[in-house]
C-alpha cells in the first residue's frame, strides 16, 4: 500500500523560509570574510586537506605549509606558535571532513584553493540553515497546540547574530547540530506516533551521522534510546504492564540504536583513547595550549557568570560588538517574565489583560503525557550538555556560541511561549478569523498576529547585527570585482529577507494557517509496521498510530 502524500503545513513552510534566510545571511559572511579569519578555521580546513592526501591527522599533525598549493594556509601560519601550527581539531570524528573532500578535490582540479575554503564555508552555512529549521520543528514537538511557536523559534535563531555569523566560517558545528536535533526530532516523533521499523531505521542512520560529526552527537543518540523506551512505555496501560511485557524488547531496540554509531564510528573514539587517553582528547588539548583549570564543574554550574557568558555568546561571539550582549539580556529577561506570567495565568486566569485565559485545542490524556515526556527528555539532553560544557570551561576552555547552540530548541520554544503571553499586553482591534471556527479561533488569530510581529522583529535584529559587523572586501576567492561581489551578496541577503518577510505576512493569516488541533492529531498511514504491539485503551485517549495489517 502506498503512503498518501501529505502537503507541508503552513508553519513548516514558514520555518523553511527562515532557514533559507539563515543560509543567505551566512553565505554573505562566507563570501565577504577574509580567508581563515575566524578561530579554528585553518585547522578545520587542514583536516580536510590531510584526508584528501590519505592521512587521518592527530592534534599534533602539521598544517600543510605549501605556499604554492595552499597559499592561504601557508600565509595564515606566519607568526603562529608551535601549537597553532598543528591540526588541533583532529580530535573530532571525520564525517564533516569526508563531506568536504569533493570541495578539496574541486579546488585542486581548478587550481583555486580559495574555492575549497569558500565551499567548506557554504557547506557549514547549509548545516546552520538546517539547524535553524530543526529548532522550529523541535519547538513544534514541544508546543504542538501553539502553531505560531515554531516560527518564532526559528526566527529567534536568525535574531541571534552569532548563529548566522558562525555559519559563514569553516566549522563542523552546523551539520553536527542539525544531525543531533534531527536525531531528537525522530525520537520525539516516535513518542507522538509510535515506534515503527521505518522510523527506527531513519533514526539509527541519523544517529550514526550525529556521532560521526561530533562527540556530542553521542548524547543525542543516548536520548534517542530513551525516546524509544518512553514511546513503548506510553503505549502500555501501566508501568507494571510495560515492565512485565515489552520492557526488555524496548531495551533491546534502544541498545541496537546505540550500537549503530559504535559499529560505524566506535573505532575513532577508541583511537582517541589510545592516543590521548580519553575519547575527546580534552586533557591533551588543555596541555597542548597551556590552559589553566578554572574551578570545578560544580563551581561553573552554580556560577551566574557562566550562564551569562554562555547565553550571551549567541549575540556577541566572533567580531560582533559586545554591546549586542544587551540583546541577550533583553530577550532572556522577557522570556523569563513571559513564562512566569504564563504560569500565573494558568494558575489564576483573568477575564482580560495579559493574564487572560487562552483557549487551546482540546488535548487527550495521552497527548498530555507525550508533552511532558518530550519536555523532560529535551530538558535532560540540555542538562547533560550543560554539565559537559561546564566541565570543559572548568578545565580551562573558552566559551563560544557553538557551545550554546544545543540549548536553542529549549530556549526558543520558551521564548515563543513568552512572546505569545506578553503580546497580550497590547490591545488589538477585532481580528478576522476567516473560515476558522470554534472557541479557540480568536486566540489562534491573536497568536498569529503576535507571532508575525515577533518573528519580523528577530529578523530585523539579525540583519542589523550583520550591518554592525565590519564589512570586508577580502573573501577567500580572490577577484578583481571583490567589492561588486560584496555588494551583490548584501543585496541578495536583503532581497531574501524581504521575500521571507512578505511570505510570512501572507501565510500567517487566520483561517489559512495551521489549526492547532491539526498539528496535534496523529498521522496515520498504511505503509508502516508497528514494532510495539497495539493495545486498545479507550480510557487513555491515546493518539498513537494503530497497528496495520
Amino acid at each position: 500500500m502506498s503512503v498518501p502524500r501529505v502537503s507541508a503545513s503552513q508553519s513548516t513552510i514558514c520555518v523553511l523560509l527562515l532557514g533559507v534566510l539563515g543560509f543567505a545571511m551566512s553565505a554573505q559572511v562566507a563570501i565577504a570574510m577574509p580567508a581563515l579569519f575566524k578561530a579554528d578555521e585553518r585547522a578545520h580546513a587542514a583536516y580536510a586537506v590531510a584526508l584528501s592526501q590519505g592521512t587521518l591527522p592527530t592534534i599534533d599533525t602539521d598544517i600543510p605549509d605549501d605556499p604554492v598549493r595552499y597559499p592561504q594556509l601557508a600565509e595564515s601560519l606566519f607568526g603562529a606558535d608551535e601549537a597553532h601550527r598543528d591540526i588541533w581539531v583532529a580530535n573530532h570524528p571525520p564525517l564533516f571532513y569526508v563531506m568536504s573532500l569533493p570541495l578539496v578535490w574541486l579546488g585542486d582540479a581548478v587550481g583555486s584553493p580559495g574555492l575549497t575554503l569558500l565551499g567548506m564555508r557554504l557547506l557549514n552555512a547549509l548545516g546552520f540553515a538546517l539547524t535553524t529549521i530543526m529548532v522550529g520543528l523541535l519547538a513544534r514537538e514541544l508546543v504542538p497546540r501553539r502553531p505560531a511557536v515554531p516560527v518564532i523559534a526559528s526566527a529567534m535563531c536568525i535574531g541571534c547574530g552569532a548563529m548566522t555569523f558562525l555559519g559563514g566560517g569553516i566549522y563542523n558545528d552546523g551539520w553536527s547540530s542539525a544531525a543531533a536535533f534531527l536525531t531528537l526530532f525522530l525520537g520525539f516523533r516516535m513518542i507522538r506516533q509510535g515506534v515503527t521499523r521505518e522510523r527506527l531505521v531513519a533514526a539509527a542512520a541519523v544517529g550514526v551521522a550525529a556521532a560521526g560529526l561530533r562527540s556530542t552527537g553521542l548524547v543525542a543518540v543516548f536520548f534517542l534510546g530513551l525516546c524509544v523506551l518512553v514511546a513503548m512505555w506510553l503505549r502500555e496501560p501501566s508501568l507494571r504492564t510495560f515492565l512485565r511485557g515489552t520492557f526488555w524488547r524496548a531495551v533491546g531496540i534502544a541498545a541496537c540504536i546505540g550500537m549503530a554509531p559504535v559499529v560505524v564510528f566506535g573505532w575513532f573514539y577508541v583511537r582517541n583513547i589510545q592516543i590521548y587517553g580519553d575519547p575527546t582528547a580534552s586533557s591533551s588539548l588543555f596541555e597542548k595550549f597551556g590552559r589553566e583549570p578554572n574551578g570545578t564543574t560544580l563551581f561553573q554550574l552554580v556560577n551566574p557568570e557562566f550562564y551569562g557568558h554562555l547565553l550571551g555568546s549567541l549575540w556577541t561571539d566572533g567580531n560582533i560588538a559586545n554591546t549586542w550582549s544587551q540583546a541577550a539580556v533583553i530577550v532572556l529577561t522577557l522570556t523569563l517574565v513571559g513564562l512566569v506570567l504564563d504560569a500565573a495565568a494558568k494558575a489564576n486566569p483573568r477575564r482580560t489583560g495579559v493574564l487572560q485565559r487562552i483557549q487551546l485545542a482540546p488535548q487527550s490524556t495521552m497527548q498530555h503525557r507525550q508533552d511532558l515526556a518530550i519536555w523532560a527528555l529535551l530538558g535532560g539532553y540540555c542538562l547533560l550538555i550543560l554539565v559537559n560544557v561546564a566541565g570543559f570551561i572548568a578545565g580551562g576552555g573558552w566559551i563560544h556560541a557553538r557551545y550554546a547552540v544545543p540549548f536553542l530548541p529549549f530556549l526558543a520554544a520558551g521564548a515563543g511561549l513568552a512572546a505569545l503571553r506578553l503580546g497580550r499586553v497590547f490591545p488589538l482591534r477585532s481580528i478576522p478569523t476567516g473560515p476558522t471556527s470554534g472557541a479557540t479561533a480568536p486566540d489562534e488569530a491573536r497568536d498569529l498576529r503576535i507571532g508575525l510581529g515577533v518573528s519580523l522583529a528577530f529578523m530585523v535584529v539579525g540583519l542589523v547585527c550583520h550591518l554592525d559587523t565590519e564589512q570586508y572586501v577580502d573573501g577567500p576567492v580572490s577577484s578583481t570585482f571583490a567589492l561588486v561581489a560584496l555588494v551583490t551578496a548584501d543585496l541578495v541577503m536583503f532581497a531574501v529577507a524581504a521575500y521571507v518577510a512578505t511570505e510570512l505576512r501572507r501565510r500567517m493569516r487566520p483561517g489559512t494557517f495551521d489549526a492547532a488541533r491539526t498539528l496535534a492529531a496523529p498521522v496515520t498511514t498504511g505503509a508502516v509496521t508497528e514494532v510495539a504491539a497495539s493495545r486498545p485503551r479507550a480510557s487513555t485517549g491515546s493518539s498513537a498510530t494503530p497497528k496495520t495489517p
